[in-house]
């Protein structure tokens, strides 16, 4: 009887410590589990931004490409074999930094969209250097400022294949509400920034070189090159947090507004005034090269302190994250070792001699003990942790209820598209931060004469143009952009961060998409032939305001004869 109680008081310690233990390890797991999850975001993070470094570098390098061009272009016969060393040169450089560059973004997981990216940036790279070297080649004789001009759009064509790839890898980013994450955009406008203040010569120097009058297509480019360039250093003083506003950071700014807006802006403003007014110009194209280089190298310069700023607090952040990481696993070693020394302690040292020293007391006493006084009524603690498991099993089969219920309640039956239901959750959401619509685009579609397809084929073959019509939207648009089926044939797709021109040539791919597109009807042998109208709208205080310029614009392409883009 006393060797059954001491093995029940036995057991008793030992479940007590396994729960303790198990108690401990419930703690411990999911604070593991979140220090490494955070530890691996913040590595990410890392990454991501030192792979948006290489190609703002790469793109910097495709931009500063123009400026050696264009004094070989603009040289005289004594500035030639000098010019043309420094272009070889800076070509070879540039090709390095493109394989460095794709390396590193094949290290950092962006192989999939950008090799094909890389293929049109060096398509157009070597198209643009063919029409340098062509140019160069002609004798001075034969050259003349338009050949020199396209040529020199030929390279911007290159910088654009380049900024599109520092797009993609921004739009591919994982690392979302990092500390970091929010240099991104910055990044991106002081690229745009550095190239623009580029082509603000480059649009006017075949003139400059022929002593020709600037010609309206080039001026216009000019100032609107100039006007896109204060844009964009309006965002940057938008954009830019407080707290990254270091004393540095502040120095190099005001070097840009100093040399870049201040004095090298009114240069090509002067040499524009010189042509209006028939005047000699002041300057050669080669000397408006070399003067223009400096001024533009200050954006350089900034951009290169924030990719650097935003590069250290990655690797600062990561650095913390690791070091939480490997705290928090080691504290929870350390007590879950602790755990299992005093349960071992206690068991052999403390509790195993109590109970042996009253055992041996009670059998010195010779004290009479019946069985019925000392039966035990052992407690089952699993009973409790299968209820807790249970609960949370059923917890998990109600939360995939309430998915599944709430993905179909946003889900349009016919086209697989989110519905107005799934629109409204979105307004709602959007309506809590009001600015996000000003940045917002919205493209409204119309199936046209799609009565005429119901009635004269029936509403069956109608779902089939309907369901064909979503498709078609969600093969052109990313899978980022809200695709609402609005109506019975109408269709809303919702862009955020775009701007005007990127909104119209959504739109109009998608136009060209579906234009092309046919539906066979079997039951008659013939094809239907589909085209839709669409309304584009970029930019509003409200979402009703922005929802009637879109309709508005809508209701002009079917004014304007149907299968046609208005915004």
């Amino acid at each position: 009887m006393y060797k059954l109680r001491s093995k029940h008081i036995s057991q008793r310690l030992f479940l007590s410590m396994i729960i303790i233990i198990l108690s401990l390890l419930f703690l411990s797991v999911p604070l593991i589990v979140s220090s490494y999850q955070s530890y691996q975001k913040a590595d990410r993070a890392l990454i991501e931004i030192s792979a948006l470094r290489a190609v703002a570098d790469l793109s910097n390098k495709v931009s500063r490409e123009r400026a050696p061009a264009n004094k070989v272009m603009s040289s005289n016969a004594d500035e030639l074999a000098e010019n043309l060393k420094e272009l070889h040169a800076h070509r070879k450089e540039v090709d390095l930094q493109i394989e460095r560059t794709l390396q590193i973004l094949e290290a950092a997981g962006f192989s999939a969209q950008v090799r094909g990216l890389f293929s049109n940036l060096k398509v157009t790279l070597h198209q643009g250097r063919q029409a340098i070297d062509a140019y160069a080649a002609l004798p001075q004789s034969e050259r003349t400022s338009k050949q020199l001009d396209n040529a020199i759009k030929q390279m911007f064509t290159a910088w654009d294949s380049c900024h599109d790839i520092l797009k993609n890898v921004l739009v591919q980013s994982e690392a979302e509400s990092t500390a970091v994450s929010e240099y991104y955009t910055l990044i991106l406008i002081l690229a745009d920034l550095r190239d623009q203040a580029g082509r603000i010569a480059s649009n006017i120097i075949a003139s400059i070189t022929f002593s020709e009058k600037i010609s309206a297509d080039n001026l216009a480019r000019s100032l609107q090159t100039q006007h896109q360039a204060y844009y964009l250093w309006d965002l940057v003083n938008t954009l830019q947090p407080e707290q990254a506003k270091t004393p540095e950071y502040l120095a190099l700014h005001q070097q840009v507004k100093a040399q870049f807006l201040d004095q090298g802006i009114p240069i090509i403003t002067r040499l524009i005034n010189e042509s209006m007014h028939n005047q000699a110009y002041s300057l050669t194209g080669t000397q408006l090269t070399e003067v223009m280089v400096d001024k533009f190298l200050t954006v350089v310069n900034l951009q290169t302190y924030i990719l650097d700023y935003s590069v250290s607090i990655a690797q600062n952040q990561k650095n913390q994250a690791q070091q939480q990481f490997i705290l928090t696993l080691l504290v929870a070693v350390i007590c879950l070792v602790t755990a299992c020394f005093t349960m071992i302690y206690a068991r052999n040292g403390v509790f195993k001699p109590l109970l042996k020293a009253k055992n041996s007391i009670l059998r010195l006493a010779q004290h009479k003990i019946t069985d019925h006084e000392y039966e035990d009524s052992p407690t089952d603690p699993i009973t409790l942790l299968d209820a807790i498991k249970k609960l949370k099993h059923v917890l998990e089969q109600r939360d995939a209820l309430e998915f599944q219920l709430r993905n179909i309640a946003n889900t349009d039956t016919l086209t697989g598209v989110s519905n107005r239901l799934a629109l409204d959750e979105y307004i709602k959401y959007v309506e809590k931060k009001p600015e996000k619509f000003t940045q917002t685009g919205l493209i409204i579609f119309d199936i046209d004469d799609f009565k005429q397809v119901n009635d004269t084929f029936g509403h069956i073959i109608g779902d089939e143009v309907i369901r064909l019509v979503a498709e078609k939207l969600q093969f052109c648009v990313c899978t980022s952009n809200l695709i609402v089926r609005y109506g019975g044939d109408e269709f809303l797709v919702l862009i955020e961060q775009v701007d005007f021109k990127d909104a119209w040539s959504i739109a109009n791919k998608i136009l060209e998409e579906i234009g092309s597109s046919e539906l066979y009807i079997a039951e008659i042998n013939q094809n239907i032939q589909i085209s839709v109208s669409a309304g584009v709208a970029v930019g509003a205080a409200s979402w009703m305001a922005l929802l009637e310029k879109a309709d508005k614009s809508l209701f002009q392409a079917k004014e304007n004869g149907k299968n046609k883009v208005v915004g």
